[in-house]
């Protein structure tokens, strides 16, 4: 941190004589991106040592490990623009190379839109389930495997635009093009009868309904149920836009007859920080932030009433709005008993999924030209992030870096922990091929994100918007993934940092 950064942190119990309007607490993306807005006008309370919330960097032996995997792609022009204000020329964008290891192979992701490369009969039943999807069994038999909710009754754009290409000369809305024989084809995985009709009402029932059995019974489902580590018939489906590639079926039976070349998805190209991790993105902040900075100051304590924040050493802190990135269920905690019950009900009614992040620094270069992986089967994580290629700068002389991460919640608790957590990732880092037996390992170690990923449960809208309307009377604007409680990239909080700040100015005196 430089001299003129120094200056700016205040000690934690040096109060100043003319307090700004507006409190920003938690120091991630979400709320530098708010105090940066706000200028002279915003004090940032940050409870760490450092700025970047889960974009933190760490440093081991020579390697730089991000808090779980994080990369920069935005389809907003202001987004790019704070890339460039923050970076500089710190920064390279590279074609992402994303695969799913499954049945022993890999293959790109999406899955549905890459089956070259799987066994001959897991591709006929993805591609056979995606079309019972759309136009109904090509059989009148009909099995008891599927949930009930699968079926032909939903014809939605998710599920229409996977086959418009094919749906010509009368085949539209599931009806058969006239002289289309249709196929006695006796898979292994049918439907039940649909009792339900209408769009998907869960996530488990847009996987069948969308994609169809075969696709999700060899990826969606498993790796779904990996990675949420709750029911998936218990999350509803807002949080997909944009998030889930949907190829049409002609560009599906291309992808299972010839290799997939191009990257799909919406960050099929990315940047990152060449030196210094993600954590150089976030510390970009530090020297444009015009108002306060406090570090190592927890909020323990917060009155609506009386427009205070206190810390854990006892500072009080007045404002006159203040903008909240923390945990949402932690917010309403620190307000306490001056919450209403329902509020506090609804707070404790939120769920979320943790994240346990095993880093490994491998004694050998290049292990893969891949950037993250998806696991669905039954290695211990669901995903690796090819830190090493996330920049070259992230790697010691020699040595390759990468981070497995595991989901885990009271539903699905870790399989092990300490060093029989990082035995189990090396093991199945090995099986699966990642590196050798003989390969040393450099170093090892964990970092821990109790609250990682909001679960859309079908109680969490109306839960978030009771809290919400009762914290913005009481001047308190919620901002970013944990305090909106929402599904976002670090795009997204950088524009919900800009949001509250804009929302909070006209109650505040001054500006930037």
């Amino acid at each position: 941190m430089s001299e003129r950064q120094v200056r700016r942190v205040t000690p934690a119990r040096l109060v100043p004589p003319a307090a700004p309007p507006v409190i920003v607490i938690g120091g991630g993306p979400t709320g530098l991106s708010a105090a940066y807005h706000l200028g002279r006008d915003a004090l940032l309370v940050e409870r760490g040592r450092t700025v970047g919330g889960w974009c933190r960097s760490i440093e081991d032996h020579g390697f730089t490990f991000d808090y779980a995997g994080h990369i920069m792609f935005s389809n907003d022009p202001y987004v790019h623009q704070l890339y460039q204000l923050l970076l500089g020329d710190n920064v390279h964008w590279q074609d992402r190379e994303a695969w799913i290891y499954s049945k022993q192979v890999y293959t790109r992701y999406p899955f549905q839109g890459a089956l070259y490369g799987l066994p001959p009969d897991v591709i006929k039943e993805c591609i056979v389930g995606a079309i019972e999807a759309r136009f109904g069994p090509l059989t009148a038999k009909v099995p008891p495997e599927a949930p009930a909710g699968t079926g032909v009754d939903y014809t939605g754009p998710d599920r229409r635009g996977m086959f418009e290409p094919l749906m010509h000369n009368g085949a539209a809305e599931g009806k058969p093009a006239a002289g289309v024989r249709r196929s006695s084809y006796n898979g292994i995985e049918r439907r039940r009868a649909v009792p339900y009709k209408g769009p998907p009402r869960n996530f488990e029932e847009f996987i069948y309904k969308v994609w169809g059995t075969g696709i999700a019974k060899h990826f969606a489902i498993p790796y779904n149920r990996k990675l949420w580590a709750v029911p998936l018939a218990e999350m509803e489906t807002s949080w997909l836009g944009g998030r889930v590639p949907l190829p049409d079926l002609e560009e599906m039976i291309s992808g299972a007859l010839h290799p997939v070349g191009r990257p799909m998805g919406p960050n099929a190209r990315f940047g990152y920080p060449l030196r210094g991790g993600f954590q150089a993105l976030m510390n970009g902040f530090l020297p444009l932030l015009k108002g306060q900075l406090r570090l190592d100051s927890e909020v323990t304590e917060i009155s609506p009433a009386a427009h205070t924040a206190t810390l854990a050493d006892g500072t009080v802190l007045h404002y006159e709005q203040l903008v909240s990135t923390m945990p949402l269920p932690q917010l309403v905690a620190t307000i306490g008993s001056d919450a209403p019950a329902r509020i506090r009900a609804a707070a404790a009614a939120l769920r979320h999924v943790s994240v346990r992040c095993v880093n490994i620094g491998v004694g050998r270069e290049n292990l893969t030209e891949k950037h993250w992986i998806y696991y669905p089967e039954d290695t211990v994580f669901h995903r690796i992030f090819v830190q090493g290629n996330a920049s070259p700068y992230c790697n010691a002389p020699g040595g390759f870096g990468l981070t497995c991460e595991i989901t885990y919640s009271d539903a699905k608790p870790l399989p092990a922990h300490g060093d029989e957590l990082i035995r189990r990732c090396v093991e199945d880092c090995i099986r699966v091929g990642i590196f050798r037996a003989s390969d040393p390992i450099w170093c090892a170690n964990q970092v821990d994100m109790p609250v990682a990923y909001v679960v859309y449960d079908h109680d969490r809208a109306k839960n978030v918007k009771l809290i919400r309307e009762w914290l913005t009377d009481h001047d308190i604007v919620l901002a970013g993934r944990y305090a909106e409680w929402e599904y976002y990239n670090s795009d997204h909080a950088f524009l919900a940092g800009k949001k509250a700040a804009e929302d909070v100015r006209p109650a505040a005196a001054g500006g930037r």
